[in-house]
């Protein structure tokens, strides 16, 4: 029996690095030899077992990490798509191929969604098992470090492509990876303005680093007024919530503009209330909610971009690592210190 070291959890209050069997893929299903792998928010709720993790389906012990980029070593018997040698991406929304939404093109909310990561073994291993439909092949010229990171950009840039931001004013709230990626995106697609908000100086700094025209801390200036002036005092065109602060949830849409379109991506920890007439009806406002990225036509935009050198996404990336100093990464996350970690298993 061959042996490699993983990340796992193995209860509510332990993580540690582990010598476990290499995985054997079923029919349907690949061997990735992980060559990079990303910290996520997720993978800090998991490891903290916070409200979330404990109602979010996840059964211990089990490998953590969702976000990686490697090489197949193994197919099963029934794949035909994907050959040993191929370098792929993942994607972690595991759909059913059945429901009424992957019927109809909408895989990535998928009515008996799993998560690759988080309901199965994750990738913070040298080696994963992956559903070959979420194994996405991309191109050589898109490195490794840079492939683990495309679930999360395919996330930010599908918010910022379906809002529409050619020539638009854009206002990007939370400069973190997510926020951060979307600020990337709205450069790259042609926004005639990009605003970045957030209370953190470092992340503020990295939202220069990627392109944005303006940087404001909302606790050193009153974003309102900021914005106004910007505008010509109608708000912005468009907005990407990134925060998941719900008082900045409920803030931007005092920023939007009438017929201005907004996105939500980040995740309030609590209620938010809005006055519907004020905020959205009588402002004709187009509120778009994004899960993830749209299998695969988000995939398909990002590899292009990525591969042609036209999306920065550089400055993001702040901290690789080796998978054995997990917990150096996980301080750094949680002090603010880092945007976005990689991992060398």
């Amino acid at each position: 029996m061959t042996f490699m070291k993983a990340l796992v959890k193995t209860s509510a209050d332990h993580a540690e690095i582990q010598s476990v069997s290499i995985p054997e893929c079923g029919p349907d299903e690949v061997l990735v030899k992980v060559k990079s792998a990303a910290l996520c928010g997720t993978d800090l709720h998991i490891l903290s077992w916070n409200a979330w993790a404990q109602g979010a389906g996840i059964k211990l012990p089990f490998i953590l990490g969702h976000e990686c980029c490697g090489d197949i070593v193994a197919v099963g018997r029934n794949v035909t798509s994907l050959k040993t040698g191929d370098k792929v991406a993942v994607e972690t929304h595991i759909p059913c191929g059945n429901c009424y939404q992957c019927l109809n093109g909408e895989q990535h909310i998928c009515n008996n969604l799993t998560l690759y990561g988080v309901h199965t073994n994750g990738c913070f291993a040298e080696y994963t098992v992956v559903p070959t439909v979420c194994a996405r092949k991309i191109p050589d010229e898109i490195n490794y470090d840079f492939g683990s990171m495309m679930e999360p950009i395919g996330t930010a840039f599908r918010s910022v492509f379906e809002t529409q931001v050619g020539g638009c004013n854009v206002l990007v709230v939370g400069c973190g990876p997510i926020g951060l990626f979307a600020v990337a995106s709205a450069m790259c697609l042609g926004a005639s303005l990009t605003i970045a908000t957030d209370i953190s100086t470092y992340r503020l700094g990295i939202a220069q680093a990627v392109g944005a025209d303006m940087i404001i801390d909302p606790l050193k200036v009153d974003l309102v007024e900021q914005i106004r002036k910007s505008t010509q005092g109608y708000g912005v065109d468009v907005i990407i919530e990134a925060s998941g602060n719900a008082a900045a949830v409920k803030q931007s849409f005092q920023l939007l503009r009438k017929g201005g379109a907004i996105a939500l991506i980040g995740l309030p920890g609590q209620p938010v209330e809005l006055d519907l007439g004020k905020d959205i009806v009588f402002k004709e406002a187009k509120v778009i909610g994004i899960h993830g990225r749209k299998m695969f036509s988000t995939w398909t935009r990002i590899e292009r971009l990525l591969k042609a050198d036209k999306l920065n996404v550089g400055p993001v990336l702040t901290h690789v690592l080796p998978l054995e100093k997990w917990q150096e990464g996980v301080e750094l996350a949680k002090l603010g210190q880092a945007c976005k970690i990689i991992f060398h298993p």
